[in-house]
């Protein structure tokens, strides 16, 4: 079933951010939502995860979905390393970790704690996490920052072939992102 998101508004203070916002998010695929800094991407996704509520409108087809999430930080356990940071969200024993991790670069720093990894480490192992977790939609709100470009398009192949068939919606500036990823855009 669709996400449906019918006359959204969300304000704050005397600042709307969102007015009247009506968009349909298929599943089994990904949708990329893209508009200029400032105009409500991230707020859209929280309210679509239940971090903020909207002041007006509905939103169906969320009802009953897990949902996973690769926030703009990070959000890591800094003293546990990479394995026990997936670890962490695993509800069910999957098989593949090793190459996973492999395939992200980030095999031989496995053991290693988090706080010592560079910022685009991190990056992928948060990915990695919500790739993990139980889930029937993914959320990705920038999720690609702090990658450089020979890893960023290693990370976008490897995640378009992990999400294949899957409804994931991500937030990012970078219409190359998007086609990389395979992803309807939807403007906001």
């Amino acid at each position: 079933m669709a996400i449906k998101i019918e006359n959204l508004y969300k304000s704050y203070q005397d600042k709307q951010v969102l007015e009247n916002l009506n968009m349909e998010l298929a599943e089994g695929q990904i949708t990329c939502i893209m508009a200029p800094s400032g105009k409500g991407k991230t707020t859209l996704l929280r309210i679509l995860i239940g971090l903020e509520k909207a002041d007006n409108g509905k939103i169906t087809g969320m009802e009953g979905k897990d949902i996973s999430v690769v926030f703009q930080e990070d959000r890591l356990c800094e003293n546990l390393n990479v394995l026990s940071n997936i670890r962490l969200v695993q509800r069910e024993k999957k098989e593949g970790k090793q190459e996973f991790l492999k395939e992200v670069g980030l095999l031989e720093c496995s053991h290693q704690p988090v706080k010592e990894l560079s910022g685009g480490m991190k990056r992928r192992v948060a990915i990695l996490r919500a790739l993990y977790a139980k889930w029937d939609i993914l959320f990705l709100d920038e999720p690609f920052k702090g990658l450089d470009k020979h890893m960023k398009e290693r990370v976008i192949l490897f995640l378009k072939k992990s999400c294949e068939g899957k409804t994931v919606i991500c937030i990012t500036h970078e219409e190359k992102e998007a086609e990389a990823l395979g992803a309807v855009i939807q403007y906001l």
